[in-house]
């Protein structure tokens, strides 16, 4: 993409986003939003690594609640279960997020040998889809299961249920198939949207796309992945979308 085109596609983005963020947000709030696309992950791993930047040094990890720097999760670890419950990364793994959907039933992909469940790429719950999926780091990858939602709310890191807000949050979704379906929305502890910002498509690749704003204002994300479940087919009219790597914003005390 030449840079012309790349300040066209920058250009319209920003406008559309601005339009979604002005709804409900303070005179003084400003957001940034850093998106990519591509085949492999070398493609989008600058704008990962940018956007990380932009939440701050350093990666906390699991330690204790901080005043700066950011969080991630990337699924990896082996302690991670195949059937993660929803709030296993503020308690077994402190680090501020819990996440809430549909039945709150959540999947990790490709357990170890120990958790004896055969899977790869989420093969033990869609064939077909597996082989269209391309991790950023491999090999395990997230979903909810019996829905194509799926909220991230933040709490201080070590400390569940007392509610916290962060700058911002990023992910990455593995095989977004179409435009303006998957999408990253971003509220306030009162419930107020502050931004609706869609996931550039990649069928068969790996997209990007993070938020960050100048003060700490997120209470949660609601993240739709394309419009079918894990389970469902993924052809014609559906698009059947998983996550990778998240990174946000240290999480502080709402």
């Amino acid at each position: 993409m030449g840079f012309l085109t790349r300040l066209s596609a920058v250009a319209a983005l920003a406008a559309a986003t601005a339009a979604v963020v002005s709804a409900h947000r303070p005179a003084d709030l400003r957001a940034r939003v850093v998106r990519s696309r591509g085949a492999a992950a070398g493609d989008i791993r600058p704008a990962f690594e940018k956007f990380g930047r932009l939440l701050g040094e350093p990666d906390n990890g699991s330690g204790p609640p901080a005043h700066k720097g950011r969080r991630s999760i990337n699924w990896d670890a082996d302690g991670v279960p195949f059937d993660m419950p929803g709030d296993f990364f503020n308690t077994a793994v402190p680090r501020g997020a819990v996440f809430h959907a549909k039945h709150g039933e959540f999947r990790v992909s490709n357990p170890p040998p120990v958790q004896h469940i055969e899977d790869n790429r989420f093969t033990s719950l869609n064939k077909k889809l597996a082989l269209q999926l391309v991790p950023f780091s491999a090999p395990r990858l997230f979903t909810p299961l019996r829905d194509n939602v799926v909220e991230v709310r933040f709490e201080v890191p070590g400390k569940p249920g007392v509610k916290a807000t962060t700058t911002g949050f990023g992910a990455i979704l593995l095989d977004v198939d179409r435009q303006h379906l998957t999408s990253l929305a971003y509220y306030d502890s009162h419930g107020r949207q502050l931004a609706k910002v869609f996931v550039p498509a990649k069928p068969g690749g790996l997209s990007f796309l993070g938020v960050v704003f100048n003060k700490p204002v997120v209470s949660y994300v609601r993240m739709t992945l394309g419009n079918r479940k894990v389970t469902e087919r993924d052809d014609g009219h559906g698009d059947v979308v998983v996550a990778d790597d998240f990174v946000y914003g240290e999480p502080v005390r709402a």
